[in-house]
């Protein structure tokens, strides 16, 4: 064996045995992670599983989110739930609600006093006046009169009241809907569902559709059983300032 073959075998003898040392002690390394810490696998641009079938599936990264095929609907999508009755509630005792609410009853309060005060002028009219009076007929069609526009009053009034009960319904709703996008952008939330706690009691009213109410109270609650961590209602309240 010549100096130069010699020279190269030792050369590769020494880096074998520096590999050897170092496998070693990777290994003892590992072996102390692998005690307190899974090990970790990838990054990997896909996997695919197979079952007993030889059926198989390809899971991959679509816009951040696991997927299993290319259309939208194949992909894992986080979820959360928000009790809206309760923020609904909570809004609808806003400033600016109860303010135009008062605002209508007191516009309704002075219709009704003005309707009130006729009525009584007509009563005061009608006193004393028999069929026979010559003015029967005239003081009776104008006390028929107000009747009416007391009757047109009431049916405008419940109108009213019920046409702001809705708008104020629907910006309660959409505030509502704007505070849970944003909670939900924050917190990478891609569904988040409508419900009510199961804990939370029926409190229903002693009447003849006690019944019925009760059973709306069932249907309305779609949730049975969750995980408490994806209620995000409080967070939601707290966007709202809602406390």
């Amino acid at each position: 064996m010549t100096n130069r073959t010699t020279h190269q075998f030792a050369i590769v003898a020494l880096a074998v045995t520096v590999l050897v040392l170092m496998s070693d002690r990777l290994m003892v390394q590992a072996g102390a992670e692998d005690e307190t810490k899974a090990p970790a696998m990838g990054p990997a641009s896909q996997l695919t599983l197979e079952n007993e079938d030889a059926e198989t599936i390809t899971l991959k990264v679509e816009e951040k989110r696991i997927a299993w095929g290319d259309e939208p609907q194949m992909r894992i999508r986080s979820v959360a739930y928000v009790h809206i009755g309760k923020a609904l509630a909570a809004l609808m005792k806003g400033d600016s609600f109860v303010e135009e609410q008062q605002a209508l009853a007191d516009e309704m309060k002075e219709a009704q006093q003005a309707i009130a005060e006729t009525f009584e002028v007509m009563q005061e009219k009608m006193q004393g006046i028999t069929p026979d009076d010559p003015d029967f007929e005239s003081i009776n069609m104008e006390a028929q009169a107000v009747l009416q526009q007391r009757d047109r009053f009431m049916q405008q009034a419940n109108v009213a009241k019920a046409t702001l009960g809705a708008e104020q319904v629907e910006r309660a709703y959409r505030e509502l809907v704007d505070a849970v996008n944003v909670v939900a952008d924050r917190l990478e939330i891609d569904t988040v569902h409508r419900f009510i706690p199961t804990d939370d009691s029926f409190e229903i009213q002693p009447s003849p559709g006690a019944f019925q109410a009760a059973m709306l109270q069932i249907r309305l609650r779609s949730v049975l059983r969750y995980p408490e961590d994806i209620d995000i209602t409080g967070e939601v309240l707290e966007e709202l300032g809602i406390e």
